[in-house]
């Protein structure tokens, strides 16, 4: 075992999350020394730190194969206890790769209970501390060897990490030891011990240094036989109390201290502006801006090394002007050109010149995190600090804290997972802890067990807030909090979905931007379309339904409103309140019947599926064109729809009525808002009926999304809007000055037009656009080398399949690993990793596919982490992921990734128009052919190659128009054993 010789100072922000309070970083960065000063009563005598290895996860299944434990007294490790463990079974080959132990370092050594007897003797009376203890202590006490340890106090360390140290990036030992400069964990039972030892005090200091108020409520919420850990904020809290009184708990004064401060103020409306003869809009000058992007200038004080590009300062002039004439842009911008400081340096210049809020809005919250917490705040110090901005999620990416103080004030329940029941107490006392360390960041990156205290139980929508009758509205709420800190930035930084969303509903949602920049505008269409577009989704409806018709208080807001809401002592007015509740509930259960008379019809649409006798696919895709909607099974399913509308507008009625009537009651805001929500989806369910069921008009596409699975309700109808461009046109360009539209992949064989189109651009006078295609700064052609195999058979040939696996074990075999196989197909890619995997592991590579269940960041994470790895995998890895230099050494793209023929909008636009495929779906695949392709090269020295496996590109005429749209013209077209000769001299 070796300890980290870095010094602590400078190391631990990194592992701490973008936008922590400067305060709360102070705090985490003197836990070191507090923990050498401090003395922690009984966890610092008398303790033994514990970890285990195991052959898998399942209790009935797996065996241990290691155990250490270590006696710790006063933090130092005083004792130890390790032994290999003979499971009696086979160690799997990525459980060896993992801990590096093998079938025969366990060979001779003891069994199970053997080994659990030897360690019940050393535990003795001791606290047991483990990282992630349940699963220690389930497998340690799995055996009658062990059955002792059970009367043992379990300390979780992986709960004391979550609670203090809520803003940490990972709370896995490993990156806990790293962040704080201790021994390093392997992932050997015994390298872990160590390293929980040199942990284990600072976490202990983490929680001395919580807010006592905060220490001593997270002690009352459970009792050590439900939740173990507590045992630590019981002893902090007496011994708390021992130096004073600790004021009752308070959610809202935790927020007031922590945001009390911060000045938001709504900055100027740049509409306000314009209009104003005696101000108007001030424009920076293209003298400026082209000195920004000099050695001399902007970039040149942000950047060391700053080396003038061309390419940026041709992209930054053209947003400058874009603003400054008000017309819209498109720009295509490659790898390296630096596209994000050519947009946000001139908008950050009109933004503080003019004293308004420009928009930036991202697909990807990697990019939004990127420009919120390292571009902007190096922009803003560089322009004197001036600079404000702040980032923007929609509703369900914050903290509700209405319903985190109702979890207070309740207590945390017993949740069933799996087969066990647990606790909700360490879910909510990270979630509280998180709450008091964060000023308005989203809770995306908080680690919480989600199957105890789900995210809709702590969060809310738009429909539910109370807005001005929640006590926490303003600037303590998360949520209306972040608007205001929007408003009163320079720069807000959101999503397209909360963009486009907010379009949808005719504002409301972000501040009044009247300039915009869309990065990664490749998505924009497929998620302004899904914004505009409306569905009727049997999750949903049922949903819906238990809220107005279960006997259950806690789902019925009708039963909860009878037994919570205190009507005054008037008997008149009590006798009303009853009689309209009673009304409510007779229509909620007459709208559930025929709610689920619907659902239940929605499979009858299975008739239509082509591959109906195939039982390959379990969810189907389903275009309802003229013909199924004429027919006599979509007519019923429409019927059971009109009478499912029917209903709900009877239930609205009463919802409406029941509104009214609390409004003057005191104490029922938070009923009345829940009756007013339910009555607002109904609203919506009713709109979405009477488009797909009754009107169809033909803005829409129609669409069935059906699984022949049982097991969940998942099938809904859908009305796709057809033409996302001319709402934008009426909604957006009409509102705004200029949007400047950027990514790296927006034209195809060097025409924008297949993108303007989508986006309604250049159709009227407020849609007029421009356009600038820059190359990358990077030498493509020497950096990406291009092979298009000419020798496979096509896809839809039998023998398609074998002769791309024994490419694939080649490829690999010829790169030595470190390559990324990017499939259309998940049967496809099963097959060939059932294939290829065992023919690779003989030479000692290691290849893992994206199976179902297959966490996506987990296999992202062992990629960027193992050089050597290479990935199998599906769509979410064909764009936004970044695995610079030799980490990633080559892309295979088998099949070219065009839409399924049954994609119900391709059907209709084919429909619709005889050139749709080369209008639509070949431009689609040519653009995600390019995004694929960008995976290779991030960074200037980076090479590798890229291998086209898909035949068409040669035999078929379009081939030509993806080969001329990759970014590099280093293309070689030869067979499959040319391709792996090739390979193996570049090696």
């Amino acid at each position: 075992m070796s300890r980290d010789t870095t010094p602590l100072e400078g190391l631990l922000p990194s592992f701490i999350t973008d936008g922590t309070p400067q305060e709360i970083i102070d705090r985490y960065e003197s836990l070191p020394s507090l923990a050498v000063q401090s003395d922690f009563g009984p966890f610092d005598n008398n303790v033994v730190v514990l970890d285990t290895e195991t052959t898998g996860f399942s209790l009935n299944h797996d065996e241990l194969t290691q155990i250490a434990a270590a006696r710790v007294e006063q933090g130092k490790i005083v004792d130890w206890f390790i032994t290999f463990v003979n499971p009696g079974k086979p160690i799997p080959e990525e459980v060896a790769h993992l801990t590096d132990i093998h079938d025969e370092d366990v060979a001779n050594a003891p069994s199970p209970s053997e080994a659990l007897a030897q360690l019940v003797d050393f535990v003795g009376d001791a606290i047991v501390v483990a990282h992630n203890a349940t699963f220690d202590r389930n497998f340690t006490t799995n055996h009658p060897a062990g059955y002792p340890l059970l009367e043992n106090l379990w300390v979780d360390s992986l709960d004391l990490s979550r609670i203090a140290l809520p803003r940490m990036k990972s709370h896995r030992l490993i990156d806990l030891a790293k962040a704080f400069g201790q021994v390093r964990s392997t992932h050997r039972a015994d390298e872990d011990v160590a390293a929980t030892c040199a942990v284990l005090r600072i976490l202990l200091a983490g929680v001395a240094s919580m807010p006592a108020m905060l220490v001593n409520e997270i002690a009352s919420m459970a009792e050590p036989e439900t939740w173990p850990t507590v045992a630590v904020f019981k002893y902090f809290a007496d011994r708390a109390a021992e130096e004073g009184p600790i004021p009752s708990f308070s959610l809202r004064a935790l927020r007031r201290e922590r945001v009390a401060s911060l000045d938001m103020k709504p900055l100027a409306d740049a509409e306000v502006l314009a209009d104003d003869p005696q101000r108007g809009i001030r424009y920076p000058s293209s003298e400026l801006v082209e000195g920004d992007f000099t050695s001399q200038g902007l970039l040149g004080a942000l950047y060391e090394d700053y080396e003038q590009r061309q390419e940026q300062q041709s992209m930054a002039e053209a947003v400058r002007r874009a603003f400054a004439t008000s017309r819209n842009l498109v720009v295509e911008a490659g790898t390296g050109v630096g596209k994000s400081m050519a947009y946000l340096v001139p908008a950050a210049r009109m933004a503080l010149d003019n004293n308004i809020t420009v928009g930036v809005a991202t697909k990807t919250n990697t990019l939004l995190d990127q420009l919120v917490y390292h571009e902007l705040p190096a922009l803003s110090e560089a322009l004197g600090g001036n600079l404000t901005f702040a980032a923007l999620k929609g509703f369900s990416h914050y903290p509700c804290l209405r319903k985190v103080e109702r979890l207070v004030v309740d207590g945390p329940q017993m949740r069933l997972v799996g087969k066990t029941e647990q606790s909700q107490a360490s879910a909510l006392a990270a979630l509280l802890s998180f709450v008091e360390q964060t000023d308005y960041d989203d809770m995306d990156s908080l680690k919480i067990d989600y199957r105890v205290l789900p995210r809709w139980a702590i969060t809310t929508t738009s429909h539910d807030c109370l807005r001005r009758k929640c006590p926490f509205f303003g600037t303590s709420c998360f949520v209306h909090g972040s608007r205001r800190r929007a408003e009163a930035a320079h720069v807000v930084v959101t999503n397209h979905s909360l963009l486009f969303c907010d379009l949808a509903a005719d504002g409301g949602l972000l501040p009044p931007v009247r300039y915009w920049v869309v990065d990664e505008a490749h998505g924009a269409e497929n998620e302004a379309r899904r914004a505009f577009s409306l569905e009727l989704a049997e999750e949903d409806i049922l949903a819906l339904t238990r809220r107005v018709a279960s006997e259950d208080a806690r789902r019925n807001v009708l039963v909860r409103a009878e037994r919570t809401v205190v009507m005054p002592g008037n008997e008149s007015s009590s006798t009303l309140f009853y009689a309209l509740t009673n009304k409510a509930r007779t229509a909620g259960k007459k709208f559930a019947a025929s709610a689920e008379e619907f659902c239940h019809h929605l499979k009858d649409l299975l008739f239509y599926d082509t591959n109906r006798h195939s039982k390959g696919y379990e969810q189907i895709d389903l275009w309802l064109n003229d013909e199924i909607r004429a027919s006599s099974t979509f007519k019923a399913l429409a019927a059971f729809g009109r009478t499912m509308a029917e209903d709900a507008e009877k239930m609205i009625t009463t919802c409406q009525e029941l509104v009214g009537y609390l409004d003057d009651v005191e104490g029922a805001a938070v009923i009345q808002r829940e009756v007013a929500s339910i009555a607002l989806e109904l609203k919506e369910l009713v709109q979405g009926v009477d488009i797909i069921c009754v009107q169809c008009p033909p803005q829409y596409v129609y669409a069935a999304h059906l699984t022949r699975k049982n097991d969940r309700p998942q099938n809904k109808l859908e009305a796709l809007l057809f033409n996302v461009g001319q709402k934008l046109d009426e909604t957006w360009y009409a509102n705004t000055h200029s949007v400047v539209f950027a990514s790296a992949t927006l034209a195809v064989d060097g025409s924008f037009a297949g993108f303007e189109e989508a986006l309604g651009l250049n159709t009227s006078e407020q849609s007029a656009a421009d356009e600038l295609f820059l190359s990358s700064s990077y030498d493509f052609d020497r950096q990406m080398t291009v092979f298009v195999a000419n020798d496979i058979p096509e896809p839809n040939d039998p023998a398609y399949l074998g002769a791309l696996q024994r490419l694939l074990v080649e490829a690999h075999r010829a790169q030595h690993g470190s390559l990324l196989t990017l499939f259309t197909n998940r049967r496809e890619m099963e097959n060939c990793f059932e294939v290829v995997q065992p023919q690779i592991k003989e030479d000692d590579l290691r290849l893992v596919c994206q199976k179902w269940g297959v966490s996506v960041k987990g296999l992202r994470d062992d990629f960027l982490a193992d050089e050597h790895l290479s990935l199998f995998a599906l769509k979410s890895f064909w764009e936004g992921f970044d695995a610079p230099g030799a980490t990633l050494k080559g892309v295979v793209i088998p099949k070219l990734p065009f839409s399924k023929p049954t994609d119900p909008l391709s059907c209709e636009r084919a429909a619709r128009d005889d050139a749709a495929w080369r209008r639509y779906v070949l431009p689609a695949a040519v653009l995600e052919v390019k995004q694929a392709a960008g995976r290779l090269i991030r960074k200037a020295d980076d090479e590798g190659v890229l291998i086209l496996a898909d035949k068409r590109l040669v035999t078929k005429g379009y081939g030509k128009t993806f080969l001329r749209s990759l970014p590099s013209q280093n293309i070689h077209v030869m067979s499959s054993d040319e391709i792996i000769a090739a390979i193996k001299d570049r090696s």
